[in-house]
């Protein structure tokens, strides 16, 4: 028969109950279970004490922690939690300093313990296979309005059961935001009207950066929209991202999560409710809201208001003096040579600029600095090819 090995409960109450008897010295009995003579005089004490009761586990945690967060400040942090969800420790940690006046607030890891303890923050679920993006030609913004993005947030649903698609602008550099409009529809007409405020309000970006997506881009030569071909008329570059990374306007993807956890879920009852949440969330992020990647400043203490304003009275000088130009048709044509060349219906009533190569033979169709295509004198179908297209079939 095997033996039978006593619990360290067990072997407290024999200890304790022997030393009773008065049989046993205290030496013997420590030897005896293995323990210090001063752990034996412990569970001794405690059962003459306390009797069976006292020989359980105690917790050793002190009665007293100097370094413990008061209850004032963590109240004020899962206070401002709740009213921030998607807040984490940094900008909590800034918020303690700035608005609420605490000199000393708990460190970030200490402010992130509490939120896990107040069931306030899930674990991250790492994702695989992020690669860092690169930039190639997009250009790296390094002041207010040198860069501004702007994008179409996913659609969804209102209270009332019809769609809405937000228009969104943000200045690459401060990250903040232009403006948001709750539209129904993503259109050339919609997204302009949205442009139209901003330019008004703030004055005119350097550059556009934008998605390969309707109503920014077309499948038409040079990807040129009847939108882009707008901003460009205005004097304002436009770049698009390459296509199936939105990491190129990742800070515009990253305010959208944002943006949806804030104001979409659950979403207003009518359209112009969503419009009211979108002015007052855009009001806190550009106010209050502290930036990891401003320092933990807010977005409104970097930007500055364009010095570029809109004027219909001035036209955009988009080729040099010397550059042979023609002007588009209204059907979106140009006539070279005797031939009515198409060179897309985004540019209808534009003009556009010949660059010549007689030693090829070749002639260049661009539209400000956007190659839309070439076009060979001697080939039998008049049409417009994509740059390149000769030099690829010469190899």
């Amino acid at each position: 028969m095997p033996w039978k090995t006593a619990t360290q409960m067990e072997q407290r109450q024999q200890l304790a109950i022997l030393a009773k008897t008065g049989e046993f010295t205290v030496t013997e009995l420590s030897r005896r279970f293995g323990v210090s003579r001063r752990t034996a005089h412990k569970w001794i004490g405690r059962f003459e004490s306390e009797g069976l009761g006292g020989l359980a586990d105690r917790s050793r945690a002190p009665k007293n922690s100097p370094q413990k967060t008061a209850d004032e400040v963590e109240a004020i942090i899962t206070a401002e939690r709740r009213m921030h969800p998607t807040w984490g420790s940094k900008k909590l940690h800034e918020l303690l300093v700035r608005d609420h006046g605490i000199g000393s607030p708990p460190a970030r890891s200490t402010i992130g313990e509490i939120l896990k303890r107040h069931g306030l923050s899930k674990p991250k679920r790492r994702r695989p296979g992020i690669y860092p993006a690169e930039r190639g030609v997009l250009t790296q913004s390094e002041r207010p309005n040198q860069v501004w993005g702007a994008d179409h947030k996913g659609w969804f649903l209102l209270g009332d059961g019809s769609r809405c698609i937000p228009l969104t602008i943000t200045d690459l550099h401060s990250r903040f935001i232009i403006g948001i409009e709750a539209d129904e529809a993503s259109t050339q007409a919609t997204a302009q009207a949205g442009f139209m405020k901003a330019f008004r309000a703030f004055g005119l970006p350097e550059t556009i950066r934008v998605d390969n997506g309707s109503p920014f881009a077309s499948m038409g030569p040079g990807r040129l929209s009847r939108l882009s071909v707008w901003w460009m008329l205005q004097g304002i570059s436009v770049e698009f991202t390459r296509p199936g990374c939105p990491q190129d306007n990742g800070s515009q993807e990253r305010m959208h999560r944002t943006l949806k956890a804030e104001c979409c879920k659950p979403a207003c009852v009518d359209r112009r409710a969503q419009q009211k949440c979108f002015d007052r969330w855009s009001k806190e992020f550009n106010g209050s809201r502290p930036h990891e990647a401003l320092g933990m400043r807010v977005p409104g203490d970097v930007y500055r208001v364009s010095n570029k304003r809109m004027d219909a009275r001035i036209k955009a000088r988009l080729y040099e003096p010397g550059d042979e130009v023609l002007k588009v048709s209204s059907s979106g044509s140009i006539h070279l040579d005797g031939r009515k060349l198409h060179v897309g219906d985004a540019l209808q009533n534009a003009e556009v600029a010949l660059d010549r190569d007689p030693g090829s033979g070749l002639i260049a169709v661009r539209f400000a600095n956007v190659k839309l295509g070439e076009y060979k004198m001697d080939q039998k179908d008049p049409r417009l090819m994509y740059p390149g297209y000769y030099g690829e079939r010469r190899k």
